[in-house]
């Protein structure tokens, strides 16, 4: 059943493709989200009815240079680099190299799981691809240009930037994320098959499924560095030297286009429909989409649509300046979206997402016509009190401005159901109902400010 309300699914976007307008102006062009968010560039590819449609860009490679994003502009795709490379094990498991269910120590050569105190663990393929080995190490950071970058058994064994790898809780018995685990797994191809991981990839997946811009070599070869995003931190500062390398390539390695992780993710689907052509045999591309813990949603290599939402199969990615989310619903709609900024994520989440969920088959929250979301300035202005202190708002058109704690007054305009927007500041403020209004701020440690209406 196709869960569109009309018209396809890039018609999202084109609310996008507008002059760069100020912030009060609705519609607001995606350029302006783009420098809100302190990202450079974004690339988007569509799934629409089960098939890559197109891919739509925006913004710069770097943003030193101001080479604008196009489609084959590679991104380091974080955590996606995952599902790619859970693929590639089960590429294995369908060539009768290795079982589901074995034993790795069995197969392990370069470098052997420590002991608990003499106790060791049985640990299969399987719990290694769906985090549930319980081995630490969650991420990793990768290293900065100039760095050595240490062999992957010696980023198990913690000679680098991150903590040994062994096991921390019962293996089998729930969901705890490790990018270690994953590490465990690529050094487990490796010694079975006795090839370089990237090269292991390319033949047995990345080729085979059509991504002809990606690769999982780290680091990234200098014929591709013209091709290749920069990484950028909050404020638009690129990453030194560029971007991290990541020796830890299965767990977050792969760079890669939207438009060739939306041809992978097509192709698992294809693979659970059983084409004769696909993949990966049927059997084992449904298994990659079953989850194997009930505390999370997870399953081989795939993060999976939760309970109260459409069934779907996708990752979300984070490296050191880069932020990538994948979706592939049941109905047949995506989207993979890449982005060269460390707050990339809040870029997808607070407006390309809206932007698309209509058209994505997402679900969208009941409204409360009782709340605030109609609510003009002039009902929403008055004085409220927080612990921290009196936070007065006043209207101005139709715009509120904010005054705290003794600080000069700052605008905010509207955006979205009963959400509004700082244009000065990174601060949202949100209004449950007509007494109350909440204050993010988007930085580390910063906890959300409450405060209550008292006039």
């Amino acid at each position: 059943m196709n869960h569109r309300r009309g018209g396809t699914v890039t018609d999202a976007l084109r609310s996008f493709h507008l002059d760069d307008r100020p912030r009060s102006a609705e519609p607001a062009g995606l350029a302006s989200y783009l420098r809100w968010w302190s990202t450079p560039g974004v690339s988007i590819a569509i799934i629409d009815d089960g098939s890559p449609a197109t891919t739509w860009c925006a913004g710069v490679r770097d943003s030193n240079t101001e080479q604008p994003v196009d489609p084959s502009t590679l991104f380091q795709a974080g955590s996606i680099s995952k599902s790619v490379a859970a693929a590639c094990a089960l590429r294995l498991v369908a060539e009768s190299v290795i079982g589901l269910d074995d034993d790795i120590h069995d197969r392990l050569r370069s470098w052997r799981l420590p002991h608990n105190d003499g106790w060791l663990p049985h640990i299969t393929l399987r719990q290694l691809l769906s985090h549930t080995a319980g081995l630490t190490v969650h991420g990793f950071p990768g290293y900065p240009a100039g760095q050595r970058v240490p062999t992957l058994p010696e980023v198990l064994d913690g000679v680098g930037n991150t903590p040994p790898v062994f096991v921390t809780t019962m293996p089998g018995l729930q969901f705890s994320y490790s990018g270690g685990g994953y590490c465990v797994m690529q050094q487990l191809l490796v010694d079975m098959t006795e090839m370089p991981f990237a090269e292991l990839a390319y033949e047995l997946v990345l080729d085979p499924a059509g991504m002809t811009d990606s690769t999982y070599e780290q680091p990234l070869p200098r014929d591709r560095d013209d091709a290749a995003a920069s990484g950028h931190r909050f404020g638009g500062r690129p990453v030194s030297g560029r971007w991290h390398t990541y020796p830890e390539q299965a767990a977050a390695g792969l760079w890669t286009t939207p438009s060739d992780l939306a041809t992978f993710f097509v192709a698992i689907r294809h693979s659970r429909a059983g084409r004769p052509d696909a993949l990966l045999p049927q059997e084992l591309a449904e298994q990659m989409a079953t989850p194997y813990a009930s505390n999370v949603p997870y399953g081989l290599g795939l993060q999976l649509g939760p309970d109260d939402k459409p069934p779907s199969i996708g990752h979300s990615g984070s490296d050191e300046g880069f932020r990538a989310d994948a979706v592939l619903h049941d109905t047949g709609q995506g989207a993979v979206i890449m982005t060269n900024s460390d707050v990339g994520g809040e870029l997808i989440t607070e407006v390309i997402r809206p932007a698309l969920v209509d058209h994505l088959g997402w679900p969208t929250p009941a409204t409360d016509a009782s709340r605030s979301s109609t609510a003009g300035s002039h009902v929403l202005a008055g004085r409220y009190r927080a612990e921290q202190g009196t936070i007065e708002l006043s209207a101005c058109g139709d715009d509120l401005e904010l005054r705290a704690l003794g600080q000069p007054p700052v605008r905010l305009v509207r955006d979205g159901d009963r959400r509004w927007r700082c244009v000065t500041l990174r601060l949202d403020a949100t209004f449950p109902d007509l007494r109350t209004v909440v204050l993010h701020q988007h930085a580390q440690y910063v906890d959300d400010v409450t405060a209550t209406r008292v006039d």
